[in-house]
């Protein structure tokens, strides 16, 4: 799996992850909040590396891992932006929006930024573990 691979699948599902919350919780009466989007990413990227690890029988290379932890910050974004604009533009009030949606994406981005990497280094040592154990149950 290419690393475009890798972020088309992260995309897809943080997307899926992001509205499967939202519907499951809105069905049963709770309000979403930042944790729900957390999680939706913390699943999203632990999946994706998980898969790309597997995949590839490697995790990735000293080039691979920026490239990949910056295209998820990418996507991840992305997502928020056009969930933020479409907020706004459903309010109806999009332009005095701007300023905050600005202030929240750059917010939001240096929290995601931290969640990803260290969620990004997490998969890898799972990633690790696995193809341990797999060594050694076949040398055993």
């Amino acid at each position: 799996m290419s690393i475009r691979g890798l972020l088309v699948r992260f995309g897809l599902a943080y997307l899926v992850l992001l509205l499967g919350i939202a519907i499951a919780l809105s069905l049963l009466g709770v309000k979403t909040n930042a944790g729900t989007n957390t999680a939706a990413l913390l699943g999203a990227v632990m999946w994706a590396c998980m898969a790309f690890g597997k995949r590839n029988g490697r995790y990735f290379t000293r080039e691979e891992k920026p490239r990949a932890v910056l295209g998820m910050l990418a996507v991840d974004l992305a997502l928020q932006a056009a969930f933020g604009l479409g907020v706004g533009l459903l309010s109806g009030a999009l332009a005095p929006q701007m300023g905050p949606l600005l202030f929240s994406l750059v917010f939001i981005g240096v929290l995601h930024a931290v969640t990803i990497y260290f969620f990004v280094g997490l998969s890898g040592k799972q990633v690790a573990a696995a193809q341990k154990q797999k060594t050694d149950r076949g040398q055993a």
